[in-house]
């Protein structure tokens, strides 16, 4: 029988073990070329028509610009064996035909020509030897063919063993995940999802640097991407119909945002539901889904509020008669996301989202007692289940880990650093890679005029935010992931002395905020699953709990004269600014129209707040009592944290053009415009402070922002 082993030129395609060498070196190719190649070599110089190859590359039943996929396979292959197309040497092409191979295809043989012992000759023995001697050969040739059948056995052994052992390598490496990028187009690309087939690949990207998300598809393994959406909107979160016919989508955009439908080949969309988010939500695109479709094609659940004052609920949207059952009700959090129908349809699975941590829940779709499946505190961006409904794969901390459908403990797969939002189709399963960096920056000032161009004050390949000043002057705490989730750190004031100070590790800590007395840091915590306060010893040690309330405690601050530390809390259902001894104890209620990071001024008559994570604005209210001032209505919302409260005035994150940093004076009520950000501002985050002599100013920045979709090929 002809091995599977073919040479190419300087190639050598090994068919049976899927492999293109030259000089016995790899030679990497892409599976839609290389399943044309194998195809057009074992065809021996037939022609090919395009609809064979179609049929048998892809299926019958295929939705995507065809043509493309065959150009690009072709092309590159081409590209990989060294062919000129205007003087092809090894692939013909037919035009309006298809394709052959055009060089004679010689397979390298695997059998081995047996020769039979040689038979003597007998009839010419001499007459004087009598019968003894005539008996000779035939002993002789009996004792030939006894051997040569025991050798015969010890090789067929020996060949059957490593037949075995071969085989069994080969199922091992076939077995064996295989880790490739699959849209690696400059820009940021988000929300990738497979085909119910595995064949084809819808993503959202930003083609390069728009400010605008649009919807693509692609063939997996060519290039070419076909766009389906060209709106100057925010397109998000593609999920295939259950046929692969039309693919539903999210879009914001003013006056048009909701869910959408369009044939996955492209044409006209239409709007099947109005949804209330808004492009200040677009943050949580890379981190938290918003849609999935039924495996029946009935439902669409969602994740929606049912007014702007509530947290986001999952909801379910029959597309035969376009009601609404509301699925799932969030208390005492920032929503429900990332809803995922279990592969029955008989499940959702979803993440629920508390002051940045998720965790995952698995409903009943007919309604009923939700299940929680995970208890850690780390951040989930994005869920899928397993094909066979058993297990779910979710990113948690930069990483790829599956949990039982029943609950337990997470196991982390051996892939996925850097990853979020995976989709699995039988064994195909892609995700984003993204690369994304925050880094502290740092500028002196002359009263309040800049004097000095910026500089990057802390920085690393992960994520710096939240500094602040000690008292003196000469140390600088801040949150970095830098040791693989956000922790605590601690150096001195021209950022030399690094030190980590908490270890919660996998826990999300941060926001911390210096004692009066520069001995001390207040700080938030999840090692429970719900934030708390926690203090520590600038000299490091174990923290102390100070809050144990059910609900959410969150980006405290000291009082002036240290005998309070305020906090945000959401036991009332609503965010609000508490206070509580610094000792621990109980705390009273401060703010009762909405509040959340919140500091007092230098001398402690006034505590100045945000409103929260949608609310825009900067507050205050007499530390003693009394009613509330809106100070600055240009703080946009989700930018809590950039702003920092000096004698006279406010420095604070000014986005009404291009964002910058502006003063505002407490007394004038005048603005001045310092400088503008040389990158965009980190959202939902601690991002500003001043030192107390008022010559340097820190910030934080979103340096870098990239993401590449990557397919994981025979995932178990």
């Amino acid at each position: 029988m002809p091995s599977e082993i073919v040479q190419l030129g300087q190639f050598v395609l090994d068919v049976s073990r899927y492999e293109l060498t030259r000089g016995g070196k790899p030679v990497r190719m892409e599976r839609i070329p290389m399943d044309l190649l194998i195809l057009l070599v074992r065809e021996g110089g037939r022609l090919v028509g395009r609809e064979e190859i179609i049929e048998r590359l892809w299926g019958k039943d295929v939705h995507f610009d065809t043509d493309n996929g065959i150009n690009t396979a072709i092309r590159k292959i081409r590209r990989t064996l060294g062919e000129d197309p205007e003087k092809p040497q090894y692939i013909e092409t037919v035009l309006g035909k298809g394709y052959r191979f055009k060089i004679p295809i010689e397979w390298a043989t695997g059998n081995r020509d047996k020769s039979s012992p040689p038979n003597a000759d007998v009839s010419s023995t001499p007459s004087g030897i009598g019968d003894a001697a005539s008996e000779r050969p035939v002993l002789g040739q009996r004792l030939s063919t006894t051997r040569n059948v025991v050798l015969l056995g010890l090789v067929v052994c020996a060949l059957a063993l490593s037949f075995v052992y071969y085989s069994h390598s080969l199922r091992s490496k076939a077995g064996q995940p295989a880790v490739t990028p699959a849209v690696t187009n400059v820009g940021e690309k988000y929300t990738p999802t497979l085909s119910p087939d595995g064949q084809h690949l819808a993503f959202v990207w930003n083609a390069g640097a728009s400010p605008h998300f649009n919807l693509y598809v692609k063939v997996v393994g060519t290039e070419e991407s076909l766009q389906l959406t060209k709106q100057p909107s925010l397109d998000f979160n593609p999920v295939w119909s259950p046929d692969g016919r039309y693919i539903a989508f999210c879009r914001i955009l003013k006056d048009a945002t909701g869910i959408y439908i369009i044939p996955a080949l492209g044409g006209a969309e239409r709007r099947v539901r109005e949804t209330l988010w808004d492009d200040q939500e677009f943050d949580q695109v890379f981190r938290f889904g918003r849609l999935s479709w039924s495996p029946d094609g009935k439902l669409l659940a969602y994740s929606d509020r049912a007014s702007r004052t509530e947290a986001a609920s999952i909801f379910l949207l029959s597309l035969d008669s376009l009601e609404v059952r509301r699925l799932t009700s969030a208390l005492r959090s920032r929503g429900d996301f990332s809803p995922e129908f279990s592969p029955d349809g008989q499940t959702l699975a979803f993440g629920r989202d508390s002051q940045g941590v998720q965790s995952i829940y698995a409903i009943p779709v007919s309604g009923g007692e939700e299940q929680r499946l995970t208890s850690d505190t780390a951040q989930k961006w994005g869920l899928a289940w397993t094909p066979d409904g058993r297990e779910i794969v979710f990113a948690n901390v930069g990483w790829l880990w599956k949990v039982s459908r029943r609950g337990g403990e997470p196991e982390k797969l051996q892939f996925g650093q850097d990853s979020f939002q995976p989709s699995i189709r039988g064994n195909r399963l892609v995700y984003v890679h993204l690369k994304f960096n925050n880094n502290i920056w740092r500028r002196d000032l002359n009263s309040s005029v800049p004097a000095s161009p910026p500089d990057k004050f802390i920085t690393s390949t992960r994520m710096e935010s939240g500094p602040q000043f000690s008292p003196d002057g000469s140390k600088v705490v801040f949150e970095s992931t830098r040791s693989g989730a956000y922790e605590v750190w601690l150096c001195r004031s021209d950022g030399s002395s690094l030190m980590q100070l908490t270890h919660f590790n996998p826990s999300v800590t941060g926001t911390p905020r210096w004692s009066p007395d520069g001995q001390h840091i207040v700080f938030d915590s999840r090692p429970a699953g719900n934030s708390d306060i926690f203090v520590i010893d600038v000299q490091g040690g174990p923290p102390r709990k100070l809050t144990s309330e059910p609900s959410n405690e969150g980006v405290p601050s000291w009082s002036r004269d240290g005998r309070w530390i305020y906090f945000a809390s959401d036991r009332t259902g609503g965010w609000e600014v508490w206070k509580m001894p610094s000792t621990g104890g109980s705390a009273a209620q401060v703010t009762h129209h909405g509040g959340f990071a919140a500091f007092e001024s230098p001398d402690g008559r006034f505590l100045y707040y945000a409103k929260g994570l949608t609310v825009p604005g900067l507050w205050r209210i007499p530390t003693n009592g009394g009613e509330e001032v809106e100070l600055i209505s240009s703080l946009e919302a989700g930018y809590w944290g950039y702003w920092a409260v000096v004698e006279n005035g406010i420095y604070y994150l000014d986005t009404t053009t291009k964002p910058g940093i502006a003063f505002f004076d407490i007394t004038t009520h005048r603005i001045t415009r310092l400088f503008d950000l040389e990158n965009r501002p980190a959202r939902q985050a601690p991002g500003l402070a001043v030192s107390p002599d008022r010559r340097t100013i820190l910030y934080t920045q979103w340096d870098a922002s990239d993401s590449d979709i990557i397919l994981v090929e025979n995932f178990r």
